[in-house]
C-alpha cells in the first residue's frame, strides 16, 4: 500500500507531465470568460439605464410637486383672479392673481411659461423657476371656473425630461378654490 503512493507522488511531481493547457480547454475557457464579461457588461448597461429612467422620473415628479404646491397655495390666499393679465383656457397659460400681505398692502403673483420653465412673479419681480432646469414645461393651462358662490382655478401642466430612451412626459392636474371668494 505504501508503494502505491510513493508510485502517486512521483507521478504527480513528473515536471513532463504537467506541460499546460491543450486547444480545446483554452478554447473553452475563454468562450466562458467571454460569455461572462458581455452578461457582465449588459447588466451594467442595464442598470445604467435603469438609473436614468428613475432620475428623470424624479426630476419630473419634483418639479410638478413644487409648481403644483406653490401655485395651489397661491391661488388659494388670493382673492381674485385678474383676468385682464392672465391668458386662460390656452398653452401656455398665464395666470395672475391678486392678493393682500399681512399688513394689507396689494399684490399680484403671475405664474407664466418662459422658455420651457415654469417661473413665478411677484409685483412683476421674477422670483425664479418653480421647474429643475432639465425638466421642460410642455404645457400649461389655467381654466377659471366659477359659480355663484365661489371661483376656483383648474391647472393642467405637462411635463417632460431626458432624451432618447430615457425620455419622458407626464400629466398632472390640480385645482385650487379661492378663498377669499366664497
Amino acid at each position: 500500500m505504501f508503494n502505491f503512493f510513493k508510485k502517486l507522488k512521483v507521478k504527480c511531481n513528473d515536471v513532463a507531465s504537467w506541460r499546460g493547457f491543450s486547444l480545446a480547454e483554452m478554447v473553452i475557457y475563454v468562450g466562458l470568460l467571454a460569455f461572462v464579461m458581455v452578461a457582465m457588461v449588459s447588466m451594467l448597461l442595464g442598470m445604467s439605464r435603469a438609473y436614468d429612467h428613475l432620475k428623470v422620473s424624479r426630476h419630473i415628479q419634483s418639479s410638478a410637486i413644487t409648481a403644483l404646491d406653490r401655485m395651489v397655495r397661491d391661488i388659494r390666499n388670493a382673492q381674485s383672479v385678474n383676468v385682464l393679465g392672465s391668458t386662460l383656457g390656452t398653452s401656455p397659460g398665464v395666470l395672475t392673481i391678486n392678493t393682500t400681505t399681512a399688513t394689507g398692502t396689494p399684490q399680484t403673483f403671475q405664474f407664466l411659461v418662459s422658455n420651457g420653465t415654469l417661473r413665478i412673479k411677484m409685483d412683476g419681480a421674477d422670483l425664479g423657476p418653480l421647474t429643475l432646469s432639465d425638466v421642460t414645461v410642455g404645457s400649461l393651462i389655467f381654466q377659471q371656473m366659477s359659480t355663484g358662490i365661489s371661483q376656483a382655478i383648474k391647472i393642467d401642466l405637462t411635463l417632460s425630461a431626458g432624451s432618447g430612451a430615457a425620455a419622458r412626459t407626464a400629466k398632472f392636474y390640480a385645482t385650487a378654490i379661492l378663498r377669499d371668494s366664497y
